[in-house]
């Protein structure tokens, strides 16, 4: 699971008449920053670094904004139309604003759309909240935020029961697996943390797929901030680190996987928490909520009973066993992937609450006979697509390989990592474990990626030398 891109900021230009996914024509606009200015149009000219600096709003009014263009989510004119108005207010430049269109295409995003279109993309997987990382990334392990539709509520991922703790019951035949690069929200899980055989630093993945020791249900968290101390960068494309990071690391996985005995019998999904602020066209769906299915504890502040999904993001999934240019129609959201791995792996089928009840599984998307798998696919590499410092509007590609990565200047902490700092922060007060400094602390980034690696280790016992390199 990646971080804060939409699918048609990722995939939409992939649409064409032979690969009639729902994504762009290449004529879809959004209001303009200043009335009386034209609509600004959707374009092919994303880079993997600086349009979107500073990073677009994503909180849950921000996407009001964006949906519905007023922050009481209340449809009265066109939805989907607010995103260059939202970024234009967030970065405080009404040019800015218009980054937000746009997109990449498949010469500047080449390992994401080789993977879709060799295999399988689904046109229609919304993020579960409209709203930010965390709120998100609880759905996709708990089917629920506690209530939670914002970043900062530290409280919130402590005592979620997520499906991990469901397959931990001793009569579970099946076990799971989450490897990390020393820093994970899962951590500020008061369960995951006193059972922390789970966490597995991702330095041992292509060891573990090449030896046959992947378990049932494996989860891969990204580097979320640079840590230049020990030597790791971000690649969990989050604005403004560089997308051919992530890509990498995508194509790390899946030639892991390819070149592993299990690779018959594993299905990979590769999607992205949240849509980041970024512009996608189709207006997420309203749910109708069941409480006799399980209730889901609504947010008061702000009120939302979490009865709508969020925006759009990319997803993809990779299987010998699926036919080349599949497309999945159906619609998915981050509770699918709780549901399908209880269907699949959990002695316990009950779920947690509606919105699980209610959320579609994929264990079925297979659609090539069982005695006839596809050989692995060579991906291509990597890509930089970056502006010259001169002419922000032109493009210069080249491979990842030439272009080594220089250490950032000292700036400030991300919110995510300030967020996942306080979230593990409260956690260790609750276990009474000594911390080698608190958040207060936390002036720059390398200070947050101290304090994460030390909370990291003494909650969950992963060393910094396990990040992603």
């Amino acid at each position: 699971m990646l971080e804060n891109r939409s699918f048609d900021h990722m995939l939409g230009f992939l649409k064409s008449p032979a690969y009639p996914i729902e994504g762009l024509n290449g004529d879809e606009t959004n209001q303009p920053a200043n009335d009386g200015d034209p609509p600004v149009r959707v374009s092919r000219d994303a880079h993997s670094v600086h349009d979107l600096n500073p990073d677009p709003g994503h909180d849950f009014l921000d996407v009001n904004v964006q949906i519905f263009g007023n922050k009481d989510g209340v449809v009265n004119g066109p939805t989907m139309q607010g995103f260059v108005r939202d970024y234009a207010l967030v970065s405080n430049h009404a040019a800015q604003g218009a980054n937000i269109m746009k997109c990449f295409k498949t010469a500047t995003l080449p390992v994401l759309s080789t993977l879709a279109q060799e295999y399988a993309v689904c046109d229609h997987w919304y993020s579960s909240v409209p709203g930010p990382t965390i709120p998100n990334r609880l759905f996709a392990h708990a089917a629920q935020s506690a209530g939670s539709v914002v970043q900062d509520a530290i409280e919130a991922p402590a005592f979620v029961k997520t499906i991990f703790e469901v397959m931990d019951d001793p009569a579970n035949p099946d076990s799971f697996r989450i490897y990390t690069p020393g820093a994970s929200i899962l951590m500020a899980n008061v369960y995951l943390a006193r059972h922390q055989a789970g966490f597995h630093p991702y330095s041992e993945f292509r060891d573990d797929c090449l030896s046959g020791d992947l378990p049932a249900y494996t989860f891969i968290e990204p580097t979320y901030d640079d840590d230049v101390a020990h030597g790791t960068f971000a690649n969990s494309q989050h604005p403004d680190f560089p997308v051919n990071a992530g890509e990498e690391l995508i194509a790390d996985v899946y030639n892991a996987l390819s070149q592993g005995p299990q690779w018959e019998t594993t299905l990979f999904l590769i999607v992205y928490d949240e849509h980041g602020g970024i512009f996608d066209h189709v207006l997420p769906p309203a749910l109708v909520p069941n409480p006799a299915q399980g209730a889901v504890k609504p947010s008061t502040d702000p009120p939302f009973a979490f009865d709508r999904l969020g925006i759009r993001v990319p997803a993809v999934f990779v299987s010998p066993f699926l036919k080349k240019g599949t497309i999945l129609t159906h619609q998915f959201d981050h509770c699918s992937i709780v549901a399908t791995v209880r269907k699949l792996f959990c002695l316990d089928k009950t779920p947690f609450n509606w919105r699980e009840a209610q959320a579609a599984t994929f264990d079925d998307i297979l659609n090539l006979p069982a005695n006839q798998p596809r050989d692995p696919i060579v991906l291509p590499p990597p890509v930089v697509a970056a502006p010259p410092p001169e002419a922000v509007t032109a493009a210069a590609f080249v491979t990842a390989s030439a272009a080594p990565r220089v250490p950032p200047p000292v700036r400030k902490p991300t919110d995510l990592a300030v967020a996942m700092a306080r979230s593990m922060e409260y956690t260790m007060k609750r276990l009474r474990k000594k911390r080698r400094m608190s958040t207060a602390q936390i002036y720059s980034a390398q200070d947050a990626a101290e304090f994460l690696h030390d909370a990291a280790h003494k909650l969950g016992g992963i060393q910094p030398a396990g990040g992603q390199k």
